[in-house]
């Protein structure tokens, strides 16, 4: 066999002479609709790269005229070269998460896509390393999350039962976990099914890109074909018009088809303040399940066992302090356990409580934030769905007042701002209105009172805690 002619040796004739005997075979006007401006060829080493400018064409172009590119590849360049795929560079695409290459016959939406013709040999490609994920086994269930596990484990033992399935709550406390577990547990044990897992924010970037690359029905094709879509922090779309309308389109479909669809978001649906009544609707027509922060027991079992995956030596004392000391969510524990871990790798000791107390006291203190009675007025505002003119207002309805007491709790419990200085900052109130506030939310709490929001009813605890949360987040 003689050797592979290169594409340096004899410059552009030799792209030249192939493109000329591709045209010749499909004909001047075909060869311009696929290979003109939208699509061109390079030479690349032994590769011979077919430059696409959108994902959803590759396997059209590659159905419709890989034989033919081989066969002239071969005869015009050499029987070593071989043909690559790949998206132009003015399509910039971000890898669908690992697993949603389950779904079934469209292109994979990957940067690139490497094809090998059928005779010529292909290059394995470098392997590359992935994160860790989640499984249904190693999340631990706790009085605030049960109803949640258990949805997750319906859509594994019966898909499509319930649907949509909504998981909702704070950051950090396991809502992407039981996507991933979901996924992986369909892998294993029912495989035959087609999942895909991917985040609001992706799903919108592939929208916009078909959108602008003409190609809906691919992708279309490609996220409704599927049995079980999951979707991590669907609020992405509160106040996205355009893509609340796709994705409602794709649940109806989803839904007269019989088949799954579970999503996750910080927020209940009826706090999707910019969401269309239709979309929430869907949701609550399913299962809305809310994942609390972890209790104590859960705490401490987190903790045990990220310090097992961690390889490092800890006391009771020590996983027991940083159980009862971070209350917020999963990852602040898990934090915590990984800063304790390095110290233990890095001076082969155990932890002991005092060198964990030394520790996360510079922890805690290099992230303190300061909270302003701005932040509390603007997170109780977005969760009430009312203005800061609203909560300063002298009026005294209900759908006011209640926020507004709310609020002069929280600035009293986060800020430690005099009751003169909040009841002025709330429309110069004096500091009796804001003391009658504290002690009436305080009572509300210890009552287990509730509150209507929309069409569900809260208990006031329930309330502080998610403010709180959010505002501690900033």
């Amino acid at each position: 066999m003689p050797p592979a002619r290169t594409f340096a040796d004899e410059g552009n004739s030799i792209l030249d002479d192939l493109r000329r005997q591709l045209e010749e075979r499909l004909g001047a006007r075909r060869f311009q609709n696929w290979f003109g401006q939208k699509t061109h060829l390079e030479v690349a080493g032994s590769e011979l790269v077919v430059h696409v400018q959108s994902p959803y064409l590759v396997k059209w172009i590659q159905r419709q005229f890989g034989a033919l590119l081989t066969q002239l590849t071969q005869q015009v360049l050499g029987a070593a070269y071989t043909i690559r795929y790949e998206i132009g560079s003015e399509v910039v695409m971000t890898p669908l998460p690992e697993g949603a290459e389950d779904a079934p016959v469209q292109p994979s939406l990957s940067r690139k896509t490497v094809v090998t013709p059928e005779h010529g040999p292909s290059t394995p490609r470098p392997h590359r390393k992935t994160r860790r994920t989640y499984s249904l086994t190693d999340f631990v269930v706790g009085e605030g999350t049960a109803l949640a596990m258990a949805a997750a484990l319906g859509v594994v033992e019966n898909p499509a039962r319930v649907s949509p399935v909504y998981l909702h709550g704070s950051v950090g406390n396991g809502k992407t976990h039981l996507l991933e577990g979901i996924r992986g547990r369909l892998r294993k044990e029912a495989p035959d099914l087609q999942s895909v897992l991917l985040t609001a924010e992706q799903f919108a970037n592939y929208y916009t890109q078909a959108l602008d690359a003409r190609s809906l029905p691919s992708f279309r094709s490609r996220f409704r074909n599927v049995d079980v879509l999951l979707v991590d922090d669907i609020d992405f779309f509160d106040g996205k018009s355009r893509f609340q309308e796709e994705f409602l389109h794709t649940v109806k479909q989803f839904e007269e088809q019989g088949r799954q669809v579970v999503v996750t978001a910080n927020r209940h649906p009826r706090l999707l303040s910019k969401t269309s009544e239709e979309l929430v609707t869907r949701y609550l027509s399913g299962v809305v399940c809310r994942l609390e922060s972890p209790d104590e027991p859960s705490r401490r079992e987190i903790v045990a066992r990220h310090a097992k995956k961690q390889k490092c030596s800890m006391t009771p004392e020590t996983l027991d302090h940083v159980a009862k000391r971070f209350t917020a969510n999963v990852r602040e524990l898990e934090g915590a356990v990984n800063l304790l871990g390095t110290w233990g790798q890095m001076t082969r000791q155990t932890v002991t409580l005092s060198v964990a107390r030394k520790l996360l006291a510079r922890l805690e203190r290099d992230c303190l934030r300061i909270v302003q009675l701005s932040d509390v007025e603007g997170a109780v505002c977005e969760f009430f769905g009312v203005d800061v003119e609203g909560l300063r207002s002298p009026s005294r309805k209900r759908i006011l007042a209640q926020p507004r007491m709310m609020a002069m709790y929280l600035s009293r419990r986060l800020t430690g701002t005099s009751y003169s200085e909040i009841g002025k900052h709330f429309g110069n109130r004096n500091h009796a209105t804001v003391m009658s506030a504290e002690r009436k939310v305080a009572k509300g709490i210890q009552a287990d009172e509730t509150i209507q929001i929309a069409a569900e009813k809260w208990s006031m605890a329930e309330i502080i805690e998610t403010l709180e949360q959010r505002i501690k987040a900033g």
